[in-house]
């Protein structure tokens, strides 16, 4: 190791450094006169620097030296080290909650262990120094026995597909150890950093809730002892205490790095001076990484962990609240709720509150003060909650510089122009406000959490109330998210000095002033400046109404409340026959508390292989250009690399999707079609090494023309494929039936595309057998798969050997466009035969993968009267992308009636060319474009004649015996009778009229209610088989079936089957990894219907199975099950079943729904609240309640993402998606969820011709939560109403806070007090 300068003593009267030197020690202290000025003084003797350090993991102590690299994550560590396979990883931003740990540590302010969840994502390895780590294994185990926080997620469903349910346990985990008995909205606040894509939310926190102390009696956990939640140190036998071996100075020599860990402030001054030429980053939790990938630790030469400096661990409340530099968010939001009960301090309680939607809980708990506060000085454009609210209150910095250890104060303004080259900030000081100060803090939002602002704005009034409001002082107007320059509208805050608020014309004054101050920046990531700009002058008058109350009439004040979310409820009701069981038992999912105990073994969990190699695409970053050539020798250069691979290395064919019309370059050869496109693949020793290098390979471009991302203007420019598309449709004469209508109605909407956002990203692992290669892809379609390899590797299927044990999150992501991941892992085993595994990160999956298409439709309907269909013509324009392998234009032939009839149709389908990833299947993926466009239509056509949207729905309905619009007739038709008893369950009148009198009382609060019925149309046409084995030895049984077990639950259904069918308890039955040999030629697992027609195949074998053994039986009428097995073993009966179902479009059924949706609407910000969803499912006679109850939940919530949230942004240059990182891309939350949340499943529905009576789930309710967006528009209606704005507007998808507020039509005229 290299000889260590020991860090500068100074004296504290004249400031002189001095070397520490070896003298007398009495009880680790030196006494010495300073050499410059004479001054006796005392410093504490200075350790040597250790190399290394020791943390726990799961009770094991590690001890870490320089053996990773600096840049190393606590959740590489945790992975590439098969500690900790439960800890998933997936957007590295502390975005997604699916790589939570827990970590007990020493905290600083109250000098007592403390637990946190955090993101092991973000923490640096070398940060964690005498840390306990929990993982989810940690907790407990299929062994030793589950944890009852692994129970109760378990128990209540709380696992789909399960990628995110180990980070779900441990942020439950760690909120019981700071707060063994929360309440049920503690618990709702502490999820706001754990995403979700399968069950909807509402099961994952009714788990939770059941530890809460509040819960009512059907949720509470039975049983649960506290101390049973709490870690116990395998060392000691006592609780954790958060420091398993020391702490001290740490230095720490890595290959183009050092890393230190200074003790003292003196230390750390005196490391800044030392490395004044150097890339220096101080680090305390790392969290900006995630989102400024130029900050990330491998960029720096000289890296100080400032955690352990304890004067910067200082705070206090006293004349002034003062929070040290290093004091987290989450410790900062505590201090401020402490601090409040000073009425002097009265203000912090918003400032906590505002503080407390800073990123999320792991991301706070993380986070410091200090190093938010840099962040908004390093990146102007940061929207930083915290300096806005600092700067409002008038807040000083306390900025020590490590030159001469002088401290100076600056006020959070003057702070963004300092030079903060060797500066430390120390603290923070907050000012006491007395009680006619008016302070108000705002942070508008895309999503209820864990999400950066669209604008966050904080005001400070000095006011005299009891004279109209008067402005005593210059107050405060402070902005983020505006432009680079603004951040507080020092004109408007002057215009106000001295004047009388409450005075009609001050308020006006002030505005006109605000509009012409206010300028913000355009930008193609950001909301649009129009909206920012209202936003501004809607949360300025917001602030008006509270401080001018007494002035301001009833009706307009309510405009000056925010928005307040209770804690949201669900009930489910569902009807099952216990004489059945096991078959319509509600039961969780057989492998939920794997999932859950971090067992369940997904593509990256399996253990890496003896020189397994690990790869990353190269991507085009222009989507409309030709290949000049591409330069791969930086990238070779790098230590670890080892191979680069392009077209001209694809040993067989270059086109990874056998069958289709267009096909599909692996590797782009020549013509760019998208950015994101891969045109190479680097293959290095790590992830991390080929995610690094596949940057650094350069790819030059020729003939550079702009891209097409619009799909208005790829319409504009009839950019259209021709080739393969479907055909006009035609029913009667639907241009005659509309000109001789009583009513025209003519009409356009537009809606955007979705990203699957499966939290387990593309992946595939592949390695060389003696036969060919074995291929273990993330995929819905082993078949499919196998020819693809084969194809691009040009060998036999039978060399290639693929199989699926479960998936990460799929809804159609991993139908065709898991293709070139497998295709791509398999050439680079085959070629340097060695295991390679190629994992998407996020990013590369967000820009590379193909989403839901975006749509535009043109209609034009002829109505009668009273609001009959008599006529329809609609051209729908879908978007395909660059290729049209996966079109979904023909989708409205099937779904485009919905429920509706109409007897005179002309659809015309056109599929639009874009420079856009191609588009591929998303959960509903025809229905849902299809059943929006019609729900469009019906509340245009009630909207224009002045009837309520319900009223026309209903008396359009088909009905029994009918034919639909495909010719089919309607044997089965039952949406009649399910309207009928939603609206008297739902209380839909009712409801109604305490909304129209909401709506008449309040200005700025709107509420809207809707109804959305579908029909689904379903078809068992694909084909699949099921193999069935029963052991002679234990009378055990296994299935093996062609279905991917993605989160549906198919695997539990097969097992019931199997179980009621043989007759024998469910837990003999297990169900096997599905595979290319014993699976061969089958379907995809998709479109709702593969549990059904698996369950069909298990039915068929189990049939095959009991007539063998019948004749055995009849001789044995009271034999066990495992006698009669035996007795059947020993007369040679063949004791396994292979059984085929082989589809047919002739078998068809019709899925039927109705959801009723109510929000509540803030005219002023766009901000919503989805009060209450009641949905009504026919699921037939359901197979598994529990489990259909959750498909429900889940496709419905994911409808919400597409319809209000998801908005996907493409660079108009480049081409390049701007939405690529969970940042920008915002699915709902925890808190999008309606607040109640109605679930019903149909009684005493048998399907006639489903299998064992039931309907499929999977995607039918997705259909309907377009009832929210509706639901939206009526809201906004009467907003509009209220300023004579009756005309009909189409309301696009995705309904954004953006979108929906710049429907309102806000303007300035409408800002009044009465």
């Amino acid at each position: 190791m290299p000889v260590v300068s020991p860090p500068l003593i100074r004296c504290p009267h004249c400031k002189a450094g001095h070397v520490p030197s070896s003298g007398e020690l009495v009880e680790g202290v030196y006494a010495a006169n300073c050499q410059a000025c004479g001054h006796f003084f005392k410093t504490r003797a200075v350790p040597t620097p250790k190399s290394q350090f020791s943390f726990t993991v799961n009770g094991q102590t590690h001890t870490v030296g320089n053996q990773f690299s600096a840049g190393t994550t606590l959740n590489d560590f945790l992975r590439d080290t098969g500690i900790s396979h439960g800890t998933k990883v997936m957007c590295r931003e502390a975005g997604c909650g699916c790589c939570t740990v827990a970590a007990t540590l020493n905290d600083p302010v109250t000098n007592k262990p403390k637990t946190i969840n955090i993101n092991s994502c973000l923490c640096p390895l070398y940060i964690v120094e005498g840390w306990t780590i929990t993982t989810t294994e940690g907790l407990g185990n299929g062994r030793t026995g589950y944890h009852q926080i692994h129970q109760q997620l378990a128990a209540h469903n709380g696992t789909q597909c399960g990628y995110c349910s180990p980070g779900m346990v441990m942020a439950m985990y760690s909120f019981l150890q700071k707060n063994p008995s929360p309440t049920m909205a503690e618990v709702e606040d502490h999820f706001d950093g754990n995403l979700c894509r399968c069950t909807g939310y509402r099961s994952i926190l009714d788990a939770m809730k059941s530890f809460a102390k509040d819960a009512p009696h059907h949720l509470k956990a039975t049983g649960v002892d506290i101390e049973d939640l709490t870690r116990v140190c395998k060392r000691t036998g006592e609780p954790c205490r958060g420091q398993c071996g020391g702490t001290g100075p740490l230095q720490i020599v890595f290959a183009s790095s050092v890393w230190y860990k200074p003790t003292s402030l003196a230390d750390l001054y005196s490391l800044l001076n030392q490395h004044t030429r150097d890339r220096v980053r101080m680090i305390f939790g790392n969290t900006a990484s995630g989102v400024y990938s130029d900050l990330k630790l491998d960029n720096f030469d000289t890296l100080i962990d400032i955690r352990d400096v304890p004067e910067l661990n200082t705070h206090t409340i006293g004349t002034n609240v003062v929070l040290g530099g290093n004091i987290t968010i989450t410790t900062a939001i505590d201090l401020l709720r402490e601090a409040c009960n000073n009425t002097l301090f009265s203000y912090c309680s918003l400032l906590a509150d505002h503080m407390a939607r800073v990123g999320n809980t792991p991301l706070r708990n993380a986070a410091s003060v200090a190093g938010n506060l840099v962040l908004k000085h390093y990146s102007p454009d940061f929207q930083s909650d915290i300096f806005v609210v600092f700067a409002a209150v008038g807040a000083i910095a306390n900025i020590a510089s490590s030159v001469d250890g002088k401290v100076t104060q600056y006020s959070m303004l003057d702070f963004l122009d300092l030079n903060l080259a060797q500066k430390v900030i120390l603290s923070i000081e907050l000012p006491p406000l007395d009680a006619g100060v008016v302070v108000r803090c705002y942070k508008i939002m895309p999503v209820a959490v864990n999400s950066h602002s669209y604008v966050s704005a904080a005001f400070r009034f000095p006011v005299d109330r009891s004279n109209n409001c008067t402005i005593t002082a210059k107050p405060s107007i402070v902005y983020a998210g505006i432009s680079f320059t603004l951040n507080n509208a020092e004109k408007t805050e002057q215009y106000l000095v001295g004047k009388a608020l409450g005075d009609a014309q001050t308020l006006k004054g002030a505005l006109q002033t605000l509009q012409q101050e206010i300028k913000p920046d355009e930008d193609p990531l950001l909301s649009s400046a129009a909206y920012r700009k209202s936003l501004c002058l809607s949360l300025f008058y917001k602030t008006c109404l509270v401080v001018c109350g007494n002035v301001v009439g009833s009706r307009i004040r309510t405009g000056g409340d925010n928005l307040v979310r209770p804690v949201s409820s669900g009930k489910q009701d569902f009807p099952t026959k216990q004489d059945e069981w096991p078959l319509t038992k509600p039961i969780p999912k057989l492998t939920a508390i794997k999932q859950a105990a971090g067992e369940a073994v997904y593509v990256n969990d399996k253990p890496l292989r003896v020189g397994e190699l690990h790869a990353a695409f190269v991507t085009t970053i222009v989507g409309n250009a030709r290949i000049q050539r591409i330069d791969a020798s930086p990238a070779l250069a790098m230590s670890g690399v080892v191979k680069f691979l392009s077209a001209p290395d694809v040993p067989g064919t270059n086109n990874c999707f056998p069958g289709s019309a267009a096909g599909e370059e692996l590797f782009c050869s020549n013509q760019v079609l998208y950015a994101g496109q891969p045109v190479g693949l680097i293959v290095a020793e790590s992830q991390q090494i080929a995610d690094a290098a596949a940057k650094m390979v350069k790819v030059y471009y020729t003939d550079i023309q702009p891209p097409l991302v619009d799909i208005r203007e790829a319409i504009r420019q009839k950019s259209f494929f021709t080739q393969n598309m479907p055909k006009e449709m035609k029913i009667g004469d639907a241009a005659s039936a509309i000109s001789s209508a009583a009513h025209q109605i003519t009409g356009d909407i537009q809606f955007g595309g979705q990203s699957h956002f499966c939290l387990e990203t593309m992946i595939c692992r592949s390695e060389p057998t003696e036969v060919g290669i074995s291929v273990f892809p993330a995929t819905q379609w082993i078949d499919l798969t196998q020819k693809a390899v084969a194809m691009v590797l040009g060998i036999e299927q039978n060399k290639i050997q693929i199989e699926v044990s479960r998936l990460g999150g799929s809804y159609g992501a991993k139908l065709t466009r898991s293709f070139s991941t497998s295709c791509a892992s398999a050439l680079a085993a085959h070629l340097l035969q060695r295991p390679v595994k190629l994992m998407m990160n996020f990013n590369t999956q967000m820009e590379t993968t193909g989403k839901r298409p975006s749509y535009y439709a043109q209609y034009n309907v002829g109505v009668s009267d009273a609001g009959l269909l008599q006529g329809i013509k609609l051209t729908y324009y879908s978007e395909c992308g660059a290729l049209p392998n996966d079109q979904l234009a023909g989708g409205f032939s099937y779904f485009g009636d919905n429920v509706y009839n109409c007897p005179n149709w002309d659809i015309i389908p056109v599929g639009v060319k874009m420079n856009t990833p191609p588009t591929t299947y998303a959960r509903g993926p025809g229905a849902t474009p299809a059943i929006f466009v019609m729900e469009t239509i019906m509340e245009h056509v009630a909207e224009s004649l002045g009837k309520s949207a319900l009223e026309v729905k209903t008396l359009n309905m088909y009905q029994k015996g009918q034919k639909a619009f495909n010719n089919y007739t309607l044997s089965y038709c039952n949406i009649r009778e399910l309207a009928s008893s939603l609206s008297t369950s739902a209380q839909i009148a009712a409801r109604q009229a305490a909304v129209d009198v909401f709506n008449q009382n309040n200005r700025w609060k709107k509420k809207g209610l809707a109804v959305v019925p579908t029909k689904y149309i379903m078809v068992n046409d694909s084909s699949y088989n099921a193999l069935v084995n029963i052991y002679a030895g234990d009378g055990s049984v296994t299935v093996t079936h062609a279905g991917i077990e993605n989160g549906q639950g198919i695997n539990t259904k097969v097992a019931q089957v199997c179980a009621y069918e043989l007759g024998i308890p469910l837990d003999s039955v297990k169900v096997l990894p599905t595979n290319s040999s014993a699976n061969a030629n089958t379907a995809v697992t998709g479109g709702s219907t593969t549990s059904e027609q698996n369950c069909e195949a298990v039915i068929s074998a189990c049939m095959t199975l009991n007539a063998r053994m019948a004749p055995v039986k009849a001789t044995m009428p009271n034999a066990t099950w495992l006698e009669l097995v035996k007795a059947c073993y020993q007369k040679g009966v063949d004791l396994s079943a292979l059984a085929w179902v082989y589809g047919s479009s002739d078998r068809m059924y019709q899925c039927y729904g109705i959801t009723c949706t109510e929000v509540e609407l803030d005219v002023l910000t766009g901000e919503y609240l989805l009060l209450r969803s009641d949905i009504l499912y026919d699921c037939g006679e359901s197979m598994n309640p529990e489990i259909d109850i959750g498909q429900v939940e889940g496709a419905f919530v994911m409808g919400l993402g597409l319809w209000l949230t998801e908005k996907i942004k493409y660079d108009p240059v480049t081409g390049r998606n701007l939405t690529n990182t969970a940042w920008e891309y915002k699915p709902p939350s925890a808190k999008d969820i309606p607040v109640d949340f109605r679930v019903q499943l149909l009684k005493n529905a048998p399907n006639p011709v489903g299998v064992l009576r039931s309907k499929a789930v999977g995607e039918p309710p997705l259909c309907m939560s377009c009832s929210a967006l509706f639901a939206l528009k009526h809201a906004i209606s009467a907003s509009r109403k209220d300023v004579a704005q009756t005309d009909h507007f189409p309301l696009n998808g995705p309904a954004t806070v953006e979108n929906v507020q710049q429907q309102c039509m806000c303007g300035l005229d409408q800002f009044v007090y009465q």
